[in-house]
């Protein structure tokens, strides 16, 4: 009846927080307008037929992609009662779960197969990115060649050179880690301790819920220049701690916006996959 209770750190939600923060993404901050970005004409050149034969025409012309905000958003209601039981504890423990949840909804838009409503293109719905589906499963094996085929497709099509880095699914994880370079010899994939950074095939290699799955049956993944997808940001996180609209029912009001956006320049640069599990 007298022992007392004391209230320890809080432990924070589960969630994965922002791949695209990791892999080393163009990132553009404090935007005030639209944002174009230019890209370079396939330009070309040809043997000429004689030693005074006129130059024939190699010029291509310039393209862009623009940067457009949109918006991201939550509120949440937190107890004037919670907070003064708690000290500023609860509130700083909502404020960082509310972060690492924008940090995981672009993630998620970011990686996605298809765009998810109201946000920008994911890679996986941008015209231009190459694509490929597994046909046949061999375990242990198979879930590798994938990733030396996205290699191959990349490589044929010019645009093997850059950040190149994986980012697939999770699903993936179980056949990547007992692939083997040389059969029960050589692991295909290294540093496999979580916290650093994971390599395969020479690549690092990062794994997001983002990308689409089929559990137990399937995973997905891309492999990519990564320098070449451009995010932008109009600010940074806001979130707006508003006393009074709920004060009838002692609460405070935390307001999130974000304003963001991507493209990818070149989409040629990029390759998504589909690899069986099972």
């Amino acid at each position: 009846n007298i022992a007392g209770t004391s209230v320890e750190a809080y432990v924070d939600a589960l969630k994965q927080g922002g791949t695209y923060e990791e892999v080393g993404a163009t990132i553009l901050r404090g935007l005030t307008g639209d944002a174009r970005i230019p890209v370079t004409g396939d330009n070309s050149v040809a043997w000429a037929a004689t030693e005074n034969a006129g130059a024939a025409d190699g010029g291509a012309a310039f393209s862009s992609v623009t940067l457009s905000p949109s918006r991201l958003t939550s509120k949440v209601n937190v107890s004037r009662e919670l907070l003064a039981q708690n000290g500023t504890g609860a509130e700083a423990a909502v404020l960082r779960d509310l972060g690492r949840a924008t940090a995981e909804a672009i993630d998620q838009a970011i990686f996605n197969d298809s765009t998810i409503s109201n946000a920008p293109d994911s890679i996986g719905a941008t015209s231009g990115v190459g694509t490929f589906t597994e046909a046949t499963f061999t375990g242990g094996s198979s879930c590798a060649s994938d990733l030396i085929e996205a290699e191959q497709t990349l490589a044929l099509a010019k645009a093997l050179k850059g950040n190149m880095r994986y980012v697939v699914s999770p699903e993936l994880i179980g056949q990547l880690k007992i692939s083997a370079q040389v059969a029960s010899v050589t692991p295909a994939m290294t540093t496999m301790n979580p916290g650093y950074v994971q390599m395969i095939n020479g690549y690092p290699i990062h794994f997001s819920n983002g990308c689409g799955r089929s559990a137990g049956v399937n995973g997905h993944g891309y492999f990519g220049d990564f320098s070449n997808l451009y995010i932008g940001y109009w600010g940074g996180v806001d979130i707006l701690i508003d006393p009074y609209t709920n004060a009838d029912a002692n609460q405070i009001r935390l307001i999130l916006n974000t304003l963001v956006d991507w493209q990818l320049p070149q989409p040629a640069s990029f390759v998504k996959f589909t690899s069986l599990v099972a």
